[in-house]
């Protein structure tokens, strides 16, 4: 494959120092990796896997996270994977199997995110279409490594991809046969069981190499009713053909079966003694969940409720070289399945027990589809880059096999739930152009300009128009060698993010909190990247952003009160420290520390004005790492992460109608150790315990966490 190296000239010294800059700033983690193009292997910076690449698009407050931090403890999902990352929040319900959109970068929830697997997105439309990203298919089967971009400085990355971009690389096909088994088991407070093994095999046979995983995730209850069970397989193929071009082929299958949280609190009134009281006893004081879209009382979930998930991704790419310049062709499908079904629970309705059927239907929850186009021009001092992407939001029909209608009696949004025919679909279209200039052997300015529009149909024969708009969004980024040892990265641009379907569903259906008109989100952003390495022993980086969101879409989902709509800004700022370092032959350490700052204004969820920031955003986070080589080859590994005080607002029933409270999350901080060491040839072990203090904490109002948890993984490679 070919990688893309800023333009030379014929002085040799030039060209030396033009190449030591290129691979200094990937090297610094200033610059992530062209997702769609496979990456040489790996070098290691330190001792823990900050890696070395060989291609270079250009990113400031990017990070790579490899193979020995996605292999540590009991991850079993991306989000496992890079909660330690400076300026990455979660906010998970459960520790297995949580379908909700719950990570955030830098403050901008999933649905400001694009995961790409492969350089092909992964957003789906989830339940009615919309940047929805389930996190339990996404397993971390036959992944090198995860590149973690902030921000929106790059010109490829439009639309829902205002607050950054998380791009998933797996591993590359290998010259001789190579097997892999993986196996984790696990068991905590309060979960007696959290187990998942991965079997992996790739294999170049001439032009033909394929990489084929498989994987089981298998978690018990912790909160009530929520026990998870995952399989996925995948195949990855290469062809290399004449004439210096490429074809790729990704397949992927992931079923999920997993139980709904039941609510397990007597009542939702923060006032009322029921708040702090259990239903069972035996699970932890937590909120529950819903069916989603909600329709009644059959739609909260009661004893066994549970769906079942068959998901599948489709994508296929054409490299194609034209002289020097390359041109570069993915198209990509998603095809979502699910069904569900709830049982009554006793007290919720007058003469029903627990355990009859009241629910039962097929949701056909996603059916999206897109592709991109680019083409890559060496001129020179100059690289060009044009390309053009397309996707369409879709989902296909939700089939009611049975409801109860007087167990669903109790349904306080409208008209009874019935089935329906799929009536709508979003649609976007993005150009774009970028030109990186080597102006001279110490700067590089990178110039783009995108313009994005969109059209999301109406919903269910609503009779509210339709939304379409396009914008324009330009950007601007400078890279400047200071000396051997320092770097500076500026960036200056805009970037859009236009409403999703489940947005344009409810804005749709009325619940526009007082405000008519839905408007995509446009952020005016600057940000600046220092960087200082110490030769083959580390690098420290200083980053700092400026974010100024016009239209900031709030979407509010909460039981007793529904509302998309515009609010007239949202600004965000921080900062953060994070370095790597190696201490001596034995020990090396890394860390970070982020402090960040949010404000909004005209917020008609928080009529009272009990909150002017962004809900769940801490002021401070840190987290720090050590890294120990102990004889026999032995690695021990010591992790700490912080995580400060965060407020939300929270909306709860009281009759006749809602009220609303601004809810505390205390600060914590948990403590992790990991003992590697290796067994025979071809095989390592680890042992390890998480949150050793046994620590109580919540990353989202209502639903705690397993406190410590201490477990087992076995890797074995031939």
């Amino acid at each position: 494959m070919r990688t893309f190296e800023l333009p030379t000239t014929d002085d040799p010294a030039r060209c030396d120092r033009r190449k030591r800059f290129v691979k200094r700033l990937v090297s610094a983690g200033a610059l992530a990796v062209a997702s769609a193009v496979k990456a040489d292997p790996p070098e290691h910076l330190t001792l823990e896997d900050i890696v070395v690449t060989a291609t270079a698009i250009k990113e400031p407050s990017a990070t790579v996270v490899g193979a020995k931090t996605i292999e540590k403890g009991r991850n079993l999902s991306v989000p496992d994977a890079i909660k330690d990352e400076p300026g990455i929040m979660l906010q998970r319900r459960a520790a297995v199997g949580d379908t909700a959109d719950n990570v955030a970068i830098r403050g901008l929830s999933a649905n400001r995110l694009m995961l790409n697997i492969n350089g092909r997105p992964v957003n789906g439309a989830g339940v009615v279409g919309g940047h929805y990203v389930d996190w339990s298919t996404i397993p971390l089967d036959s992944i090198e490594r995860i590149e973690l971009i902030r921000g929106g400085s790059y010109v490829r990355y439009g639309n829902n991809a205002l607050g950054g971009v998380i791009n998933v690389i797996t591993e590359s096909p290998t010259e001789e046969p190579e097997f892999a088994l993986y196996s984790n088991f696990a068991a905590g407070s309060g979960i007696d069981r959290i187990w998942n093994h991965r079997l992996t095999h790739s294999y170049k046979i001439g032009p033909l190499g394929y990489c084929l995983s498989g994987s089981i995730q298998e978690a018990d209850e912790f909160l009530w009713n929520n026990d998870f069970e995952g399989r996925n397989l995948s195949l990855a193929l290469d062809l290399d053909v004449p004439w210096e071009a490429a074809f790729s082929l990704g397949l992927q299958y992931a079923n999920a079966r997993r139980g709904f949280i039941r609510q397990n609190r007597r009542s939702s009134n923060p006032n009322d003694p029921g708040f702090y009281q259990t239903w069972d006893d035996e699970y932890p004081l937590a909120f529950g969940e819903t069916l989603n879209p909600y329709s009644g009382t059959a739609f909260i979930p009661g004893p066994g409720a549970w769906w079942d998930k068959d998901k599948y991704y489709f994508d296929i790419g054409y490299q194609q070289a034209l002289g020097d310049a390359t041109v570069d062709v993915k198209v990509y499908a998603n095809h979502e399945d699910r069904d569900e079904k709830n049982y009554s629970a006793a007290g919720t309705v007058p003469g029903y027990g627990d355990g009859a059927l009241v629910l039962d239907r097929t949701v056909e929850s996603d059916r999206s589809y897109g592709g991109r186009l680019e083409y890559v021009k060496p001129l020179g001092d100059h690289e060009l880059l044009l390309g053009l992407d397309h996707q369409v939001l879709a989902y296909g029909d939700v089939d009611l096999h049975y409801i109860d209608a007087a167990y669903n009696s109790h349904n306080w949004f409208g008209p009874p739930a019935t089935g329906y025919e799929a009536s709508s679909k979003g649609t976007t279209w993005g150009y774009y152009a970028q030109d990186r200039w080597g102006i001279t052997d110490r700067l590089l300015i990178t110039g783009g300009l995108r313009y994005d529009r969109y059209h999301n149909e109406s919903i269910n024969g609503s009779a509210v128009p339709d939304l379409r708009e396009d914008e324009l969004s330009p950007k601007l980024t400078g890279t400047y060698e200071l000396t051997d040892a320092d770097t500076v990265t500026v960036a200056v641009y805009q970037a859009v993010r236009t409403p999703g379907l489940p947005e344009t569903y409810w804005w749709a259906s009325g619940a526009t909190g007082g405000h008519p008109e839905l408007s995509p989100e446009k952020n005016s952003a600057a940000e600046i990247v220092l960087q200082h390495e110490w030769a083959d022993r580390g690098m420290l980086r200083l980053s700092a952003y400026y974010y100024d969101i016009r239209d900031y879409i709030m979407f509010r989902f909460d039981p007793t009160w529904r509302g998309v709509y515009n609010i007239d800004r949202a600004i965000l700022t921080g900062a953060s420290v994070d370095g790597r370092v190696r201490l001596g032959p034995l020990v090396s350490a890394r860390g970070s520390v982020c402090f960040q700052q949010s404000s909004k204004r005209g917020d008609a969820f928080d009529a009272a004005g009990l909150s002017d920031e962004i809900d769940y955003l801490p002021e401070w986070k840190a987290s720090a790492g050590l890294d120990v080589s102990l004889p026999l080859e032995a690695m021990l590994s010591v992790d700490v992460r912080y995580v400060g005080d965060r407020q939300a607002i929270y909306a709860y029933q009281v009759w006749p109608g809602q009220a609303f409270a601004l809810e505390d999350l205390d600060a914590y901080a948990t403590l992790d150790v990991c003992l590697r060491m290796p067994v025979a040839a071809h095989g390592e072990a680890s042992v390890y315990v998480e949150n050793v203090c046994d620590k109580t904490y919540e990353e989202r109002f209502g639903y705690p966490l397993p406190g410590r948890t201490a477990g087992v993984s076995l890797k074995l490679t031939f």
